[in-house]
C-alpha cells in the first residue's frame, strides 16, 4: 500500500499531537502527584507535632512556677512570659519550658517583685486588686514556602 504525500504528513501531524497530548497529561500527572506528597507532608508534621500547654500559679508577693506539659507526640517548647494586670501591669522577663518531651512535664519558677507593691490590697486577697496570666511568644515562623 503507496501512502500519498498527504497522507503521510497527516499521519506524522497525528502521531505529533498524540505524543503532544501525552506529554501534557504526563505534565498535569507529576504537578497533582507532588501536590499529593507535599499534602501528606503536612497531614503527617501536623498530626505529629509537639502541644506544649503550660500551667502557672503565682502568690501575691510574685513567685510563682509554670509546668509546662507536653500532650503532643514529639518534642516541643513554649517561651513567654507573666503579665499582671491591677492598678498598673508589669510583666516579668521572658522565660521558656525548655525542651519537653512527649507526655511528659517541665517546671519552670518565676519571679516578679513588682507584684508585691502593685497587688498590696491590705488583708484582702491580691487577687481581688490583680490578675495574671501566660503571655506565649509568637512562634517562630522559619522563612520559606509554607507547606
Amino acid at each position: 500500500m503507496n501512502l500519498t504525500k498527504t497522507q503521510k504528513i497527516i499521519g506524522g501531524v497525528a502521531a505529533g499531537v498524540v505524543v503532544l497530548v501525552g506529554g501534557v497529561a504526563g505534565f498535569f500527572a507529576k504537578v497533582q502527584h507532588d501536590e499529593n506528597v507535599k499534602k501528606e507532608a503536612a497531614r503527617l508534621a501536623y498530626e505529629n507535632r509537639a502541644i506544649v500547654e503550660e500551667d502557672c500559679i503565682m502568690n501575691g508577693y510574685g513567685q510563682g512556677n509554670c509546668n509546662f506539659t507536653n500532650i503532643g507526640r514529639t518534642t516541643g517548647a513554649l517561651c513567654g512570659v507573666i503579665q499582671v494586670d491591677g492598678p498598673g501591669t508589669v510583666t516579668s522577663s521572658k522565660f521558656c519550658s525548655g525542651p519537653v518531651q512527649p507526655q511528659s512535664t517541665e517546671k519552670v519558677e518565676f519571679n516578679i517583685p513588682q507584684v508585691d507593691e502593685l497587688c498590696d490590697n491590705g488583708f484582702e486577697p491580691w487577687t481581688e486588686k490583680c490578675s495574671f496570666t501566660f503571655v506565649p511568644n509568637e512562634p517562630v515562623v522559619k522563612s520559606g514556602p509554607v507547606v
